[in-house]
């Protein structure tokens, strides 16, 4: 068992500030984005950071609850959470009948950790456990820290600005490790990439152009991150909110999603314009598109001033852009694009060969979202997931129509387009959304919402209040204007 450098500076950190919750979440979120490190390795499995933090928040306010300590949102947070922690059961007694009931029976792809290198047969395996371990604390992180967070002396702005920060570390180390890839600028990769349960793709090249990762393990989580900060920073500037910085971190996160050449962070933008006009409509925000057309107009001046000084300075950078695009319209043709699309199709099979119950959570990974669900969780489970985001999505609508623009409605729009994104791209190349920092944004948004039906529940009952003490004034009032008249 060894200690790298990322677990010497969290396990000490938490120690010392394990009784302020708060602080935990925080740096949660920007543990969350060193997925490629590892905070502690146990034989040839690594720790990620990001769970150092989560456990000791979770210990601390499990201890608190024991102690009798309850928070103000606990009902409608529970609400919110029932339809996901009904899937969550149903994920784990799968993962634990399912791998049984069709064993040898259907051939899977293994997990990421297994070296077979192509499909095995279907039997009960270490991934089906691990696999749960870490949707418990998933999920755990989730409905804690959204019941956590309703409480009145908690900022839940401060944490979502936090989250922006977080994005502008990642443009940072994005940048750094540009500046090594193109001059030879001394970058730590044994600090970012010292998990070994991870196959960290940090020498990719495009061409002549180098791909970036950043402290993630491959170019198309960093982007998958990006999207998420991205759609949520040009939303609520479009909104109108003024956040210190996400106007300028707008144009620096598309920069370092560009570095990273990636299809799925390219694909997820374009999917993400198409989705603006729908969101638009739905929010019922028309004067929306006047800000929209100041940011388009903005955005392009800035990108027309940038790559005219590019191109000058840098003369080779043209064809280099042209090597990049003809990459990037050629992915189909790719050997990996193949392999990820078989693994798909194959993924998508097996819902069928298992009668829609799926080969049980942790016995099959595909290569992008809804397949790798479909063929652990079967229709069941994505039903399920389904139910829960629809009715997640209706109640925010509903709560951020109810109050005007403040901390808890900035926190829905800024979670509600990041999830978009990460979802998008997840479902373009990602088989699962397993990091913590994912769980606890989905918290976030809930906790929200729970926090805008107490303000609502409190108005109605100070109007009611009001509304009484009226009429008994009205009551005491009218027998003295009879005895006057009288």
């Amino acid at each position: 068992m060894t200690v790298p450098m990322v677990g010497m500076i969290l396990f000490p950190l938490c120690l010392l500030l394990w009784a302020r919750p708060t602080v935990m979440l925080q740096i949660l979120l920007f543990a969350g984005v060193l997925p490629a490190a590892a905070a502690l390795i146990v034989g040839g499995l690594g720790v990620q950071p990001a769970m150092v933090p989560a456990l000791a928040f979770i210990s601390f306010v499990l201890l608190q609850w024991i102690m009798g300590v309850r928070y103000p949102g606990d009902r409608t947070v529970m609400t919110l959470c029932f339809p996901f922690i009904l899937v969550v059961m149903w994920t784990v007694v799968g993962s634990l009948i399912m791998p049984r009931l069709f064993m040898n029976q259907v051939m899977v792809w293994p997990q990421k950790g297994d070296t077979v290198g192509g499909r095995v047969l279907l039997s009960p395996n270490f991934g089906n456990i691990s696999q749960d371990i870490y949707l418990i604390i998933n999920t755990a992180l989730m409905v804690i820290s959204a019941r956590f967070l309703t409480r009145n002396d908690v900022s839940i702005e401060k944490l979502y600005r936090t989250f922006l920060l977080s994005g502008w570390g990642v443009v940072i180390i994005c940048m750094w490790q540009l500046a090594h890839r193109l001059a030879g600028v001394p970058y730590p990769d044994i600090f970012f990439y010292s998990n070994p349960g991870w196959a960290v793709l940090n020498t990719q090249m495009a061409g002549p152009v180098p791909r970036i990762n950043a402290s993630f393990s491959e170019p198309a989580a960093c982007a998958m991150f990006l999207c998420q900060i991205l759609f949520s920073c040009v939303w609520i500037v479009l909104q109108g909110y003024s956040i210190a910085g996400a106007k300028w971190l707008i144009p620096a996160s598309a920069f370092a999603l560009a570095c990273t050449t990636s299809t799925t962070g390219f694909a997820t933008v374009a999917v993400g314009l198409c989705l603006l006009p729908v969101a638009i409509m739905l929010t019922g925000a028309t004067r929306l598109m006047g800000n929209i057309l100041r940011l388009v107009v903005g955005g392009a001046a800035v990108v027309g001033c940038g790559i005219l000084v590019l191109v000058t300075a840098v003369p080779q950078v043209v064809p280099a852009a042209q090597n990049v695009y003809q990459s990037t319209t050629e992915k189909q043709q790719s050997q990996s694009y193949q392999d990820r699309s078989q693994a798909d199709s194959d993924s998508m099979a097996l819902v069928g060969e298992t009668y829609g119950l799926g080969g049980g959570w942790g016995s099959n990974r595909a290569s992008s979202l809804i397949p790798s669900l479909l063929s652990t969780i079967g229709i069941i489970g994505g039903i399920g997931l389904l139910i829960f985001d629809g009715l997640l999505l209706r109640a925010a609508m509903h709560a951020r129509r109810t109050v005007p623009p403040g901390p808890e409605r900035l926190v829905i729009d800024g979670m509600l387009s990041a999830l978009a994104g990460g979802i998008v791209a997840a479902c373009i190349s990602s088989p699962t959304l397993g990091l913590l920092n994912f769980y606890l944004l989905i918290g976030m948004l809930i906790a929200a919402i729970a926090r805008v039906d107490l303000q609502s529940r409190e108005t109605v009952v100070q109007n009611s209040v009001t509304g009484f003490q009226e009429h008994l004034a009205d009551v005491e009032e009218k027998p003295r204007l009879l005895t006057k008249m009288l």
